[in-house]
């Protein structure tokens, strides 16, 4: 038998193959035995269900997608807050338009109900807890002004990112995107400066005052 962390490991990356070529898991575990070349038992020894199989492809892409978004923030300005999340926000468009399918399949969980123990939730909250962390050292740097309500801001940020998600997913077929060439990156850079910069120029010490 193989070696069980070795084993997992490439049942995981036959699996994401399988995503980005078909965009879709394997129809069965016995379908991504014959794909990664085990034996059936040695898959159930990883993956109880399907939805098991699809718990760790997410749980690995979410990484990958993390692992972006904090080289996006580590290459911006660290005294910025607001280039960082400038930065977020096309380092998150760039990974998208790299790995649609596998970004398609993060929509389509996040778009459903997530247990509280699922990969997406957390990835979520985190992501909400960073925006709140960014927007508050905004406040603390002068950029918006002390009254700025951070809890609206954050609804009206989860709309767009929501919304940026469905377009970036059907970007091909939809008529008002679909002859859109940009890359995923600056298509993300575009709109999120837009909204960013209505944000401080509505919530800014000189708008507030």
């Amino acid at each position: 038998m193989s070696d069980p962390g070795n084993l997992y490991q490439n049942l995981i990356k036959t699996a994401k193959t399988a995503v980005e070529k078909q965009g879709a898991l394997p129809s069965s575990l016995d379908d991504l035995a014959a794909l990664a070349g085990v034996a059936p038992q040695e898959v159930r020894a990883c993956f109880a269900t399907l939805d098991d199989l699809r718990e760790g492809v997410i749980y690995d892409s979410v990484m990958l997608l993390n692992d972006a978004l904090r080289q996006g923030i580590i290459e911006s300005d660290p005294h910025s807050p607001d280039a960082q999340l400038r930065s977020l926000a096309r380092s998150y468009g760039d990974w998208a338009y790299r790995h649609p399918r596998l970004f398609a399949m993060l929509v389509d969980g996040l778009m459903g109900d997530l247990p509280t123990d699922s990969t997406l939730y957390r990835f979520t909250i985190s992501i909400r807890q960073l925006f709140e962390r960014k927007l508050h050292e905004m406040i603390d740097i002068g950029m918006l002004d002390k009254t700025a309500d951070i809890d609206r801001i954050i609804l009206f940020l989860h709309c767009l990112i929501r919304g940026a998600n469905v377009v970036f997913v059907g970007r091909g077929t939809d008529p008002w995107t679909k002859d859109d060439e940009r890359p995923g990156a600056n298509l993300a850079e575009d709109v999120f400066d837009q909204f960013l910069d209505g944000i401080i120029a509505q919530h800014g010490p000189k708008a507030a005052g």
